[in-house]
């Protein structure tokens, strides 16, 4: 089992954790990634729409408190995310952390 945090960019969004099995984990989170887009998961998976709806369920079924869990596994970023996409071209978060920052970047941040 591992746990996924779900990131829909409502203004009351709290970060949702969700415990999903290997199988679910791996349709949603393919090639070792650990960041993954919405509109990425769609392209993998040739389910009809009864399917779907299934496959959405069982990601929504379990809920975990933040407080009781043992790490987060995998982030999915859905529709209205403020993330930017092509920061995590790889699906992998320690790309993105480890990165220097672009002269824009940090022009950005400087408000400049």
């Amino acid at each position: 089992m591992k746990n996924i945090q779900i990131i829909d960019g409502a203004a009351n969004s709290i970060f949702e954790i969700y415990e999903v099995d290997d199988f679910i984990f791996n349709e949603i989170f393919t090639n070792d990634k650990d960041v993954v887009f919405i509109s990425d998961v769609c392209k993998y998976s040739d389910f009809t729409k009864e399917e779907v709806m299934m496959f959405w369920q069982k990601v929504y079924s379990c809920r975990k408190n933040k407080k009781s869990i043992n790490g987060i596994h995998g982030t999915l970023h859905l529709e209205g995310s403020n993330c930017r996409k092509n920061y995590y071209l790889e699906g992998k978060e320690d790309l993105i952390v480890t990165r220097p920052l672009s002269k824009s970047e940090i022009q950005t941040i400087k408000g400049q």
